[in-house]
């Protein structure tokens, strides 16, 4: 399939359709006129002289929007080492041993290793060196927050002030583990290396995944380390298939804002690390790989977040900010209340500010995000990969606590708005396993599958202030639709593939 732009009125005619307020199957039938839809209806009542495309036994429902994505990141995935498979120390300089045996550039970049569980812990820096003999060795954990580097890679980078995120071994010398701080600046080292092409390759990569599952818009989320401010401009302003929002996490904080008028504020403004590398900021110590116990940190001062809300809420334009902890959550909704104090309630709730993550919090957090209309941004798949038995949050919290983790049931109940995404490429693009994961809470804070659906189409609108011109399938939206081969309501959508993907009024080639 190719793209293929329709200045006519093109009416697709489907077995049935989804809206946000559910489904209707007489209303099978959607025009589209430039990007925009002008009708739905029955097929028997749809506009004259239009051009018809028969989608057969497929249903409609408005694309899915990601709506936290490192874009880049998950497009250079395919040029780099797979480590979601790995299970050892021993796994990972395999791994790199092939890679570089096949792969002539110098910077050696991969992801998706999870030692939780490993006996033997992660690989030295010594043992990245000898698998990849003179290259820079730079491999990122699943959850982003810690790295892998060669000796030399080590040996060359500027640490002053990230000493504490500098692991050691036995013998108190640096092992190559690094996170956080420590963990970006190695991160910075790979887009800096590689050359424009190489970069507008992995988007255009990022952008083809994206719309072969489904999603016509992403929020992508640059961050200092995983990718450089040009890269989040890139993203902005690129001609791109399908729609894009580009947040900047320029620490401490940007008062200024964004000087060039294209990037939103935020987006994964680490408050706290993760759950995985030990670096959550909880209110209650858990338990850590080595036996021992941890809280985590927090990696911004008050005042100059602060700053950042003030400045935001007075423009009318949300920030976000990561906070997986409870007691980052308590960060952001403490200076939100001084925010409020200072501008107004009205004020605050009409930017929309947004948490991301939002993993461990109390149902009291939850009312106060409801009060100050708080956007959650939540990945469902985090809940199915490290939640259930044996998991890695029964393994930090304990049972119960891990039950409460994730609390998608609390959201809803509270009047919380939600928004759905899969933090790509922590977890893969795939809105379908999101839905799915939200409706099977592990324990049991589940959502129903409509609330999920709205959730990931509607709700990652919402949370950029474009819903009253996207995001549904009704007259005078943008024409952001995807067919699929049932009834998304009832059957079960695993392992499903678009029938067809009209994004802003094209419809899109799927690769």
């Amino acid at each position: 399939m190719t793209d293929v732009p329709s200045p006519r009125r093109t009416v697709y005619v489907a077995a049935g359709a989804v809206s946000i307020a559910g489904a209707d199957r007489t209303h099978r039938a959607v025009a589209v006129e430039g990007s925009t839809i002008t009708w739905t209806g029955s097929p028997e009542d749809a506009p004259p002289d239009a051009d018809v495309v028969d989608l057969g036994g497929a249903w409609l429902l408005p694309g899915f929007v990601d709506a936290h994505v490192h874009a880049t990141a998950t497009g250079l995935q395919a040029t780099g080492v797979d480590l979601r498979g790995a299970r050892s120390a021993a796994d990972v300089v395999a791994a790199v041993r092939a890679h570089v045996a096949h792969d002539d550039h110098r910077v050696v970049h991969g992801s998706g290793w999870d030692d939780h569980g490993w006996a033997d812990g992660p690989p030295t820096a010594a043992a990245l060196a000898d698998a990849a003999p003179g290259c820079t060795v730079v491999l990122t954990r699943v959850d982003g927050h810690s790295v892998l580097v060669d000796a030399g890679t080590l040996a060359g980078l500027d640490l002053r002030g990230h000493e504490g995120h500098v692991h050691r071994g036995p013998d108190g010398l640096p092992s190559g583990l690094l996170s956080e701080g420590a963990a970006a600046a190695a991160q910075a080292i790979v887009p800096a290396r590689l050359s424009p092409g190489q970069l507008d390759a992995a988007r255009r990569r990022a952008c083809g995944r994206a719309l072969a599952v489904g999603i016509t818009t992403i929020h992508e989320m640059g961050v200092p380390g995983l990718s450089e401010r040009a890269d989040a401009v890139a993203w902005a302003t690129g001609p791109w298939p399908l729609t894009v929002h580009a947040y900047w996490a320029a620490p401490p904080c940007d008062v200024d804002l964004d000087p060039d008028g294209v990037l939103l504020p935020g987006g994964d403004l680490f408050l706290d690390g993760s759950i995985g590398s030990c670096t959550a900021a909880t209110s209650q110590p858990y338990r850590t790989d080595d036996g021992g116990t941890g809280d985590g940190e927090l990696l911004v001062d008050d005042d100059d977040l602060r700053g950042l809300f003030t400045a935001a809420t007075a423009r009318g334009i949300g920030v976000g900010v990561h906070a997986i902890g409870d007691r980052a959550v308590a960060q952001a909704l403490r200076v939100l209340g001084r925010v409020a104090d200072d501008l107004g309630v009205d004020a605050v709730r009409a930017a929309r500010h947004r948490i991301e993550h939002v993993e461990v919090i109390s149902r009291r957090q939850v009312a106060a995000m409801a009060h100050l209309g708080v956007v959650a941004s939540v990945q469902p798949a985090f809940d199915a990969t490290w939640n259930g038995p044996d998991g890695l949050y029964e393994h930090r919290f304990g049972r119960r606590a891990a039950d409460r983790t994730n609390p998608f049931a609390w959201f809803a109940d509270a009047g919380v708005a939600l928004c759905l995404s899969s933090d790509s490429p922590v977890t893969p693009l795939d809105p379908w396993g999101g839905v799915l994961a939200a409706e099977r809470h592990a324990g049991g804070l589940s959502i129903d599958r409509l609330a999920a659906l709205r959730a990931a189409t509607v709700g990652g609108h919402h949370a950029v202030r474009a819903d009253d011109r996207v995001g549904a399938l009704a007259p005078g939206q943008r024409a952001d639709i995807v067919a699929w081969p049932g009834d998304p309501l009832v059957e079960d959508p695993s392992g499903w593939t678009p029938v067809a993907v009209i994004s802003r009024g094209i419809l899109r080639a799927i690769e």
